[in-house]
């Protein structure tokens, strides 16, 4: 990676890589190598703690020391079972919806690789008589409609190493991001993105002249959507005082959120609030730098800076997201907000005390 003075090229050559690796919760060993490859080949070295996070530490100049958190996991899809036919009913991971993800290529995620199949939710041309495909339909569409298709029988399929618990994900054809002026747009941006920007404010942190005020421990967090226990246990890990959750900013009148290049400070979410005095800090930074912040409260989101608050884990928190259309779907993410969502961040990072 180069600097962020080089960045769009750069930053967008990063997230192709990630987003064409597949990494739904649980088997998240594929986003992992290329994760460990970025850090080592910026001279740092990697960690792995005992709840799947990995980690990476630029030590700073006070005791102080903060956690910046992205999860590596994506939405998806758990088998349930194989029927004989080969056919595999499955379950989601996280906030995974079939009408978000349409019939198309899926991988069925294996020890020594993948097995292509296709979501699948039958023929149109049915009466009443094939029940769930008529449901479907009629009917607001959900798992009981859906199929996952190799194609293969199922001694095949088990012989391949699928078995009931293999994960699930959208086919890598599927995330090929597709850039539609200013913005990117793929599946999986929510995980990969955040991923990208924090490599790139690994970078700069690492690199700059000065080591940052306090100690900054980058982690890219495990199993975050299925339940977002493992931010609470890097903070722990690491001993941090303060968690930085770096997400997706979902974007929706209700919420007064708009696609453009300003980072979104989250303040409230189903979990809990975010500490007011730290995301009005970010947030006056944001505007020194010139582009400004957005401010958010959510009615129906998470991250794993306020699941650690939830159970007492953080004390001080807060969330930048970076705006996103389409969340837990095709999103549509400003390149221009990703970018400065990263300014942001290097900057606080690299010399502002914590909150």
């Amino acid at each position: 990676m180069n600097s962020l003075s080089t960045e769009r090229s750069t930053f967008l050559a990063l997230l192709d890589r990630l987003l064409v690796t597949s990494s739904p919760g649980g088997h998240e060993d594929g986003i992992d190598a290329v994760l460990v490859a970025e850090i080592e080949a910026l001279g740092l070295v990697p960690e792995r703690d005992p709840a799947g996070n990995l980690l990476c530490t630029v030590a700073g100049s006070s005791p102080e020391a903060v956690c910046l958190a992205a999860h590596k996991d994506e939405i998806g899809m758990i088998v349930k079972r194989l029927e004989d036919d080969g056919r595999m009913r499955v379950e989601p991971l996280g906030g995974c919806t079939p009408w978000k993800l349409g019939e198309g290529p899926v991988e069925i995620l294996t020890d020594d690789g993948s097995v292509e199949a296709v979501l699948s939710f039958g023929c149109t041309h049915v009466s009443e008589e094939t029940k769930a495909v008529h449901q479907a339909k009629t009917q607001a569409l959900n798992w009981e409609s859906v199929r996952v298709d190799a194609k293969r029988p199922r001694g095949e399929l088990t012989r391949l190493g699928v078995h009931v618990g293999s994960r699930v994900a959208v086919h890598r054809m599927r995330k090929k991001p597709l850039h539609l002026g200013g913005y990117v747009c793929s599946y999986a941006l929510d995980d990969k993105g955040a991923l990208t920007i924090l490599l790139t404010v690994l970078q700069e942190v690492s690199q700059a002249a000065q080591p940052p005020s306090r100690t900054v421990h980058f982690a890219a967090t495990s199993e975050e959507e299925l339940g977002a226990a493992s931010g609470a246990f890097a903070l722990r890990y690491t001993g941090s005082d303060a968690l930085i959750a770096l997400e997706v900013g979902p974007v929706e009148k209700e919420y007064d959120t708009v696609n453009d290049h300003r980072p979104i400070l989250w303040y409230k979410d189903s979990c809990h609030t975010y500490s007011r005095t730290l995301s009005d800090s970010l947030c006056r930074l944001a505007g020194e730098l010139g582009f400004g912040a957005q401010r958010a409260c959510y009615s129906s989101a998470g991250t794993d800076a306020s699941a650690a608050r939830k159970y007492g884990w953080a004390g001080t928190i807060a969330c930048v997201g970076f705006p996103t259309d389409n969340t837990h779907g095709y999103e549509i993410a400003n390149v221009e907000g990703m970018l400065n969502t990263a300014r942001l961040l290097s900057k606080y990072l690299s010399g502002t005390q914590a909150s």
